[in-house]
Order: structure tokens, then C-alpha cells, then sequence
């Protein structure tokens, strides 16, 4: 088998799965580059990158781009981004070729645009897109929220099934810090981060990925702000929060919030932290006393169906404070705490418990390491991907 891995975005877990395939088969890896200014830039040597346009909100592959992916003539081909402009093109020419294809259900949070005629071919996109979900001769749903978003969102009947397999977390890469006393953890991070030391005894409230509507940055913000006026939260806790573009998919909100994060950051509740290369992902981790991911839910289109952050903190052995939405529940299990998504108040009230009575829940943190070594770890994943390429063509 000679297989090929697409994805438009590169994250690190595509990496570690051509890493997994290649022990196995010939195997390469091609992307259109990184999402944003994430710092995965040095993965880019790891694929071979493809000329790329953006084209009504979506990504497409140039001329030059598509010639590069053709010649190097896989007979198998599994598809990330597959509502991509990009993505349906690689479905199709891999179609015409006959090679093997394997379809992953995009975690996709469709952008409503304002102008007409791209919202006219963004539907058509769409019509595309469910004719692929439903002939892809396997589909795979990262979570069963990608699965109700096929089914009942796209409304897509199909004859074959759809397989549910999170995608899984190089587990040993988070799990060799697991020794690492806490403390010396943030003492890094403080250092790496150019943080006031101030913040060394304080227990470490943390959001991590872009803080967008979609990822529920403002309803952290609002939590937050309830929080200042409990005095042992305020005291004790700081929230680490990206130095990101903040609610880029939610104009209208930026200047409210972006007020209110200047005075949360005034009163020393908050502190924002700069860009984190990979190496130093697992530390920061290691360092966060709570990962938080409040996760929204939105109702024209499907909501955070497959979070690396979940993934990510439960191989760190973190306790995670979550929504209970899109694919977080398939993802941790019993082992994170989940709350109603969209409600500052639920979330202030599971936080202030989790940080007033830190000890009652520290069980959390082996039992999300157990599950993350179990069940999640990236072998699992790819093991099982390339077994249904196999068992499906033969």
C-alpha cells in the first residue's frame, strides 16, 4: 500500500500519525500549511506542502499543488478537511484513480458570510459535501456529535455506517512530564513566558487554543468576572489566557469583551500569555492546576466536535473543567467534569468548587491518564484506520 494523509491545516497529531503509518507502509503526508499563527511551523518539514489559495472562506488547491499530490501516485488516501474546497478536490481525483479512500467527518464551524453570492456557493459547497459523506466508501466520525452533524444536521442517509474513533494523543509525549513536581513546571513556564514569579504559588487556571466565540471566550471572560468577587478564587487563582486575536468570529462582541479582559487583566485575575512552541506544550500542562474549556453551543451548526485541548489534558493528567457539548463527552468520559455549555454561572460554580476543594478531585488526574493510555492514544487510532483501509479493498 502506498498511502497518502491530507489535511488543509496541519496540527501536531498528523505528525505523530504519519509517524505510526510510516513503521508500517509507505506513507506521506501533504497539507496546504498551519491554521493561523499556531506555532507548528516546524512540523512543516514532516509534509510536503502544497501551492494553496483561500477562496470563499475555504482553502483550494492551485494547479501546481494538485500536480505535486498526483505524482506521487497513492493507491490510498486518507482525507482531513474534507469540506474543504481542497478536500473535495482530493476525494475526487483520488476517486477517479480508484485508490483507497477514507473520509474523517471535518471539525468544521461553518463561517456565516455576508456576502450573498459566497453564501450561495458555500451551500453549494455543502450539497458537495453531503454527496461525499454519503458514497465515501468508509467514513470515519471523530466523535458521536461529528456523527449527529452528518446525520442530522447535513441530513445525510447513508448505506454504510459511520464509524465513531476519536482521533486520538501521542500519549508519551505528555506523560513523560507526569514526574515533574508542579511547581519546577511553572517555574519553566514562567520563564519561557516572561511571567512575574508572583504568579509561582498561585494555582493556575488555564485556556488554551484561539479564543474565539466558537471556543466560548467570552463566556470564560464572563466566568471570570463573577469569580473576582469570590475572594478565595481571587486571591489564589490566576487565569492564563492567550495573547490572541480575541472573538475573531464575533465581531459585534470584540469591543465589549476585549473592555472587559483590560480590566480583569487590571485587577491581576488574568494575565495573558504569548505563543508556545510544541516543546514546551506539555509543560505548560504540566504547570495548569485546571485546563478549562468552555466550549459553546451553537445552534446552526454543529459545536467543538473533536478538541485536541481534551485530548491533550486528559494524556497530562490534568483536571479538566469542560461544556458538555459536541465531541467533549466522547472524548473525556468520566474523566473530566462536564457542565451546561453557555452559562458562565455553571461554570464559576464547578470552577469555584474545583479550586476551593482542590484534594477532592485529584483522582480526576490518573483516571484521565488511564483513559488517554487506554483508550486515546494516536497508535490505537491509526492502527485501526489503516485495518479498515485493508479489510474494506480486500
Amino acid at each position: 500500500m502506498k498511502l497518502a494523509i491530507f489535511t488543509p491545516f496541519l496540527y501536531p497529531f498528523h505528525v505523530d500519525m504519519l509517524e505510526v503509518f510510516g513503521s508500517k507502509v509507505e506513507t506521506r503526508l501533504f497539507t496546504c500549511g498551519i491554521y493561523g499563527n499556531y506555532p507548528f511551523k516546524h512540523l512543516l518539514k514532516n509534509a510536503e506542502i502544497l501551492e494553496c489559495t483561500n477562496l470563499a472562506g475555504s482553502k483550494m488547491i492551485g494547479p501546481l499543488g494538485l500536480i505535486k499530490f498526483l505524482r506521487y501516485k497513492s493507491n490510498a488516501v486518507i482525507i482531513f478537511g474534507i469540506e474543504s474546497l481542497a478536500g473535495l478536490i482530493v476525494y475526487l481525483v483520488s476517486s477517479l484513480r480508484r485508490a483507497r479512500v477514507l473520509v474523517i467527518v471535518e471539525e468544521n464551524n461553518v463561517t456565516l458570510l455576508s456576502n450573498s453570492f459566497l453564501n450561495f456557493l458555500q451551500k453549494l459547497k455543502r450539497q458537495f459535501v453531503r454527496l461525499v459523506y454519503r458514497h465515501a466508501p468508509i467514513l470515519i466520525a471523530e466523535s458521536h456529535a461529528s456523527e449527529k452533524y452528518v446525520l442530522e444536521v447535513l441530513r445525510v442517509k447513508r448505506d454504510k455506517p459511520i464509524i465513531v474513533r476519536v482521533h486520538g494523543v501521542n500519549t508519551d509525549r505528555y506523560l513523560k512530564f507526569a514526574s515533574m513536581p508542579r511547581t519546577h513546571a511553572k517555574r519553566v513556564m514562567l520563564k519561557v513566558l516572561g511571567l512575574p514569579k508572583n504568579l509561582l504559588m498561585r494555582k493556575w487556571c488555564t485556556f488554551i487554543g484561539e479564543p474565539s466565540y466558537y471556543k466560548g471566550a467570552d463566556i470564560l471572560l464572563d466566568t471570570i468576572d463573577i469569580l473576582q468577587k469570590v475572594p478565595e478564587v481571587a486571591v489564589n487563582t490566576v487565569f492564563l489566557f492567550p495573547n490572541m486575536k480575541l472573538l475573531r468570529d464575533k465581531e459585534e462582541l470584540k469591543e465589549c469583551y476585549e473592555q472587559k479582559l483590560r480590566k480583569l487583566l487590571a485587577c491581576e485575575l488574568v494575565v495573558l500569555y504569548g505563543s508556545v512552541k510544541s516543546q514546551y506544550m506539555p509543560i505548560l500542562y504540566r504547570a495548569s492546576d485546571v485546563i478549562v474549556l468552555p466550549s459553546r453551543l451553537l445552534t446552526y451548526t454543529s459545536s467543538d466536535r473533536s478538541p485536541n485541548v481534551a485530548l491533550e489534558a486528559l494524556a497530562s493528567g490534568n483536571i479538566l473543567v469542560a461544556s458538555y457539548v459536541g465531541g467533549i463527552p466522547t472524548i473525556v468520559g468520566t474523566a473530566a467534569l462536564l457542565v451546561k455549555p453557555n452559562d458562565p454561572h455553571a461554570l464559576a460554580t464547578k470552577l469555584c468548587q474545583v479550586l476551593n476543594k482542590y484534594e477532592k478531585y485529584r483522582h480526576l488526574e490518573e483516571k484521565a491518564r488511564e483513559r488517554a493510555v487506554n483508550e486515546l492514544d494516536i497508535k490505537f487510532y491509526s492502527y485501526a484506520l489503516l485495518e479498515l483501509l485493508l479489510k474494506h479493498y480486500n
